[in-house]
Parts: structure tokens; C-alpha cells; sequence
């Protein structure tokens, strides 16, 4: 070795490196031979490339992040109290519970494949059968809380809070961190903000849920549906964590449509709601249900989540946020200030620009397996489908907006609910009970307006027919869809008739309630008479020994019970005001055609002309007035 070269070394020892070689991590972990010695080669980590993916100049340090000790070189003294990553599993005596991947074996969690579950570990057959497990729900990074499964505070401001303490405490104090619209769903049987689909909050109100239930429902039941809820919900690292992308184990950054869709973990965080519930997610793809649906123009365009919802505070707003709907200028400033001086002013760019709608064409919430347990409150969600359009509602500021109303219920209750119209899912002022069990130090008061999500629902009575005592809640529920957005529908699909009608398709397969999966359909019609869900079709129930088909598919029983009358949800318009457009409209472009034609050559102009088609769409008059200064000589051709 050259002096110099020494020297510089001897002198500079860690100019190459950030780390701490003394720390017992790095000996260790650092240590290929070692590891493979100890039978956890999985768990190798060359400390140069963990330093360039953390990219922190060697802060934080190992057990800043994962916490333990670093001055310990035997095994059980460095890991005394570090963070894990979780399992959540279901088997033998297991109801969606926590577990080391450890008891698994050490596979490392690198995604070898790409799919919503790419990252959850494959275990060796005969080590999951030893320990007990049938099937790994998903997993978890380290900042969730083994009992529960629910976001720690307290472990993310002792982790990411040593470095990021600003953003920790307001992540802990936002929506996302809290759950707090979730945990205001105290009850199945509360008029506002009424029954849901993602059901009643478990985790906070047993013994409301117990005393309000028909039959027994247990502190076991509730917690393993805690346990299950709560996975769907994010913490810091389920958003800026991406090993989902292949580039190292250690790599962080801001979140992306992956990260918002559990990072290859499972058909967690938004891709629930947002693909099953709501039937129009950003992603789409292996994601949604089915898989087939078109993803729409912004995802191809290569859009992230955070374009159009920017965060504040960790906010990211609701699904109606005025921030999220005015980022449409951002791209399509022509279009939308055509539009705002149209009369479809009141008509939201989404009710145009969405069709196909899939996810949940049903839900009942009735007796089965869920959540690794048998319980009253297990989730049948499984009848998967496509809408082929959405359903247009007016929202109490006046806008048009789509839905997919879908039939849901809850069985076994004591208590019912009246019959209602729409009824817009405003949350009235309540305070919510600190959890010191899940570190939180206070609780705080929730209250949402009517028109904050926009997601609405409408009562349709009380049954008792079922086995039982108890009652039977219907209702439809009414999500409001945002994404998958592409070409709009033509003029037809809203004027072609006063009444709204949308046909869907279902297939239901879970395994735990029928031997075979069945198909079915069934047709939507809103107008000025109502709501009705009619034609309803359905292959043959091959019902499980030991199951009710009544629990799972009420509509057996009374297939007419979510059918309302009494509302007017017809598309009000003038008939002969609509054909007058409609003929300017094929007027118009026929002369731009003419245009085109003699254009060819002039790239300018013809870049105009498509301006003048695009607005010509969403503002007959505010395209004449683009295309009149052009040649105002020639007029408007005449299609007939």
C-alpha cells in the first residue's frame, strides 16, 4: 500500500463509513459469516449499504430505529426490548394474532414478486405447522402494538420522533394517526353517523356493542375484530418504508401509490376502502376486484397519490377535501373553468369521468368465522363485482356527485333504526377516550359536516324474520367514488332518460360459508319513484355443513327489503333544451372537422382546434367563442 494512501486511512478512518463498527449491531448483523454460523443469514445487513439507503450520514443509529442495546455483543442482552417487525396469524388457538417471524423461520422480507402480498413471508410448510398457524394474515412493522395491532404513538415519537420530531407529533394528533372518524362508529344502531360498512369501532366500545347485541358476543370476539380493523390503519413507517421497491431493506421516502396501498403487505390501508368499499381505486390492477378494471387516465399518466392530495399537518383530507377537487386545474385549467360557466357547474368532474365500478356488490355483517374467530360479528363482504356506472346523487350543497349503492345489514341486534331517505354520514360532536394501553397520552372530540366525505346511506327498516331474536338492520350503503377516472361518458348516459339505471354483477366464493362460489346480478334503478334493486339473480348456495345462508345472504329472505320509495332520485333536465344542445354540439364539430382537414400541416392550429373539441364537451358556448375569432366568416355547418 502506498504511504500516502495509508496515511489518508490512518488519518480519516471514517470518511467511507457512517456507521459505528463498534456498535454490536454492526459486529454482528454486519458479519456474513457469523450470521450464517447462527443459522440467520437472512439477517445480514452489509452496514455501508443500510448507511446510503437511510442516507442520514450515519444518524439515526441501529438502535435509535429499532431501539435494544448496541453496547451488548450476546444475543438476548442486545435484543432486550427492540422493535420487531409482526405477523399477524391465524391457526391452532391463533385468532389473528401477532408473531415473530422468527417462530416462521428468518426469510428476508424483500418482495420477490410483484402483487399486493408480495412482501408477506412464505414460510417453510412444516415450521407453520409446527407453530400452529394456517394461514399469515400480513405483516407489520415494528411501531404496532402486538395486542392489538394498532399504531403506537408512544413507540413512533421514541423512534422516528428522535429525528422528525415536528412531523411525529403531528401525525400523532392527525386523522390517520388517531383514527379518529373510526372510532366515532360507536354502534350498528346509531341514526348518525349511522351503520357502516366497515361496521361499529370494536376496539373502543365493547360493552356498548355486547349490550346492544341479541345474542352472546364475548371480550374475546371484540378484541380479535380489533386486532383485524386495526391492520387496515397506518403508521409512520406503513407510508415512508418502501422495501416493496427492491432496493434494500433500510430504504425510506415520501409515500407513493404503493405505500398507500400497504406496500405489498396485503389489501391493506386505502386499498381496502378504496378498492373493495368503494370500487374505483387509483391503482387498481392486482388490487382491485376483479383485477380487469381499467385503471384509469392518472394512473397511466403516472400520477402519485399526493398530486392531487397534499398533505398539511399529515392531513391529507377526505375524499371531498376543496383541495383534492381543485388540483383538476393543476392539468385541465381550460376544462374546468369551461365547466364552472356551464350548467353542468354543479355536475363534479368524476360523475362524468367514471364508469365501471367494482368491489362489493353486497355486505352483511351476520354469524361466522372472522378474524380467526367465531363471532356474531363476521364481515361477508365477499360478492365481488362490476357496476357499470355509477349512480348520480345530489349532496347537500347542491352537487352532483357518483355513488354505488349496494344492499347491507347487520343481524342479531336488540335494537332497530327507521326507515330514512339519504342521509349524508355527518359525525355529531363526541369525545373519544384516550387508549394509555396503546400509548396515547389524551383523547380528543371528533365531529364531521355532512358534506366532509360525502359518503351517504338510507335506512330501509327493520326486519325479524331471521332465526333468532334478534333484529335485522338494513340499509344501503352509499360511497361516494373519486378515481379510476377516464374518457367520460356521452351525453346519452344522463339524457337519454330521466331515470338512472346501472346493472352489476357478483361472484361470491368464501370458503368458510359455501362449498362452490355462485354467481348472480341484479339491476339499480333510480328515479323519480325511488330506489329499487330489481332482477335479482343467483346461481346455486352450496351452504358449508354448519353455516346459515340466511347469515350471509339475507337476500334469500326478503330480496325486495332494500327497495325505497318516496325520494325522487331522477335526473332533472329539459328534453328539448338538451336536443337543441345536442344538435349544436354535432354542428360544431362537424365544422372543426372542415378545420382539421384544411389545417393539416399547421401544428399550432391544430392544437387549438383540439382545445376547441375538448371545451366543446363540458361548454357548447364557451367553445363557439374560442372558435369564432379563428375564421368568423365561415359559420357553423349545419349536420343535416
Amino acid at each position: 500500500m502506498k504511504p500516502f494512501l495509508l496515511i489518508a486511512l490512518l488519518l480519516f478512518p471514517l470518511a467511507a463509513q457512517a456507521y459505528d463498527p463498534a456498535s454490536g449491531c454492526v459486529q454482528c448483523h454486519g458479519d456474513v459469516e457469523k450470521m450464517r454460523a447462527l443459522g440467520a443469514e437472512a439477517l445480514y445487513l452489509d452496514p455501508a449499504q443500510v448507511d446510503r439507503e437511510v442516507n442520514m450520514k450515519g444518524e439515526p443509529t441501529c438502535v435509535d430505529c429499532h431501539l435494544g442495546d448496541a453496547t451488548a455483543l450476546e444475543a438476548a442482552a442486545a435484543h432486550q426490548g427492540m422493535l420487531r417487525p409482526l405477523l399477524m396469524v391465524s391457526g391452532q388457538g391463533l385468532a389473528g394474532e401477532a408473531m415473530e417471524r422468527g417462530k416462521l423461520g428468518l426469510l428476508p422480507l424483500l418482495p420477490g414478486e410483484k402483487g399486493p402480498s408480495a412482501l408477506v413471508p412464505k414460510p417453510d410448510s412444516s415450521m407453520a405447522q409446527l407453530a400452529g398457524v394456517d394461514k399469515i394474515n400480513g405483516l407489520h412493522w415494528h411501531d404496532r402494538d402486538p395486542e392489538r395491532f394498532s399504531y403506537r404513538p408512544d413507540l413512533a415519537q421514541a423512534t422516528c420522533g428522535k429525528c422528525h420530531k415536528k412531523s411525529t407529533e403531528e401525525f400523532n394528533a392527525s386523522g390517520m394517526g388517531r383514527l379518529h372518524f373510526q372510532r366515532a362508529n360507536r354502534s350498528f344502531a346509531e341514526a348518525l353517523p349511522g351503520p357502516h360498512n366497515c361496521g361499529a369501532w370494536f376496539g373502543d366500545n365493547f360493552e356498548r356493542l355486547a349490550a346492544e347485541t341479541a345474542v352472546p358476543f364475548s371480550a374475546a370476539q371484540a378484541a380479535a375484530a380489533d386486532r383485524n380493523c386495526n391492520q387496515c390503519h397506518p403508521g409512520c413507517n406503513d407510508c415512508h418504508f418502501k422495501p416493496f421497491k427492491g432496493e434494500g431493506r433500510h430504504l425510506f421516502g415520501q409515500p407513493e401509490p404503493v405505500s398507500c396501498y400497504g406496500g405489498q403487505r396485503g389489501v391493506i390501508c386505502h386499498a381496502g376502502p378504496m378498492e373493495r368499499r368503494r370500487g374505483a381505486g387509483f391503482i387498481r390492477e392486482d388490487y382491485a376486484y376483479p383485477g380487469s378494471l381499467y385503471a384509469g387516465a392518472h394512473r397511466e399518466a403516472g400520477l402519485n397519490c399526493l398530486d392531487c392530495h397534499s398533505l398539511r399537518r399529515h392531513d391529507p383530507g377526505s375524499t371531498a377535501s376543496p383541495q383534492a377537487r381543485a388540483s383538476c386545474r393543476l392539468c385541465h385549467a381550460d376544462i374546468v373553468a369551461a365547466v364552472e360557466s356551464s350548467e353542468h357547474a354543479q355536475v363534479d368532474c368524476a360523475s362524468c369521468h367514471i364508469d365501471e365500478v367494482g368491489g362489493y356488490q353486497f355486505t352483511f355483517w351476520g354469524p361466522g368465522a372472522w378474524a380467526g374467530v367465531e363471532t356474531p360479528y363476521a364481515k361477508h363482504a365477499g360478492y365481488f363485482g362490476i357496476r357499470d356506472w355509477p349512480t348520480l346523487i345530489r349532496n347537500p350543497e347542491g352537487r352532483w356527485l357518483p355513488y354505488k349503492p349496494y344492499p347491507m345489514a347487520v343481524l342479531n341486534q336488540k335494537h332497530g333504526l327507521e326507515p330514512t331517505g339519504v342521509v349524508f354520514r355527518a359525525i355529531p360532536s363526541r369525545q373519544i377516550e384516550a387508549q394509555p394501553a396503546i400509548g396515547e397520552v389524551e383523547g380528543f372530540t371528533v365531529a364531521r359536516t355532512a358534506t366532509e366525505t360525502n359518503d351517504a346511506f338510507i335506512i330501509t327498516g327493520t326486519r325479524s324474520e331471521l332465526p333468532g331474536d334478534g333484529k335485522t338492520i338494513l340499509w344501503i350503503q352509499m360511497d361516494k367514488i373519486s378515481h379510476a377516472l377516464g374518457y367520460g361518458r356521452d351525453c346519452e348516459g344522463c339524457h337519454a332518460s330521466h331515470a338512472q339505471k346501472a346493472f352489476s354483477t357478483f361472484r361470491y366464493g368464501d370458503t368458510r360459508n359455501v362449498s362452490e362460489p355462485f354467481t348472480g346480478s341484479y339491476q339499480i334503478v333510480a328515479d323519480e319513484k325511488g330506489l329499487r334493486f330489481e332482477n335479482l339473480k343467483y346461481g346455486d348456495i352450496k351452504v358449508r355443513e354448519g353455516r346459515r345462508v340466511e347469515d350471509f345472504a339475507p337476500f334469500v329472505v326478503f330480496p325486495e327489503a332494500w327497495n325505497v320509495e318516496g325520494m325522487d332520485l331522477s335526473l332533472p333536465f329539459d328534453e328539448q333544451k338538451y336536443q337543441s344542445a345536442q344538435q349544436g354540439l354535432e354542428a360544431l364539430l362537424a365544422t372543426l372537422k372542415v378545420r382539421r382537414e384544411a389545417a393539416v400541416g399547421d401544428a399550432e392550429l391544430l392544437k387549438k382546434l383540439a382545445k376547441v373539441e375538448a371545451v366543446a364537451y363540458h361548454n357548447l358556448a364557451a367553445a363557439q367563442a374560442l372558435l369564432a375569432p379563428e375564421k368568423p366568416t365561415i359559420r357553423l355547418l349545419d349536420p343535416n
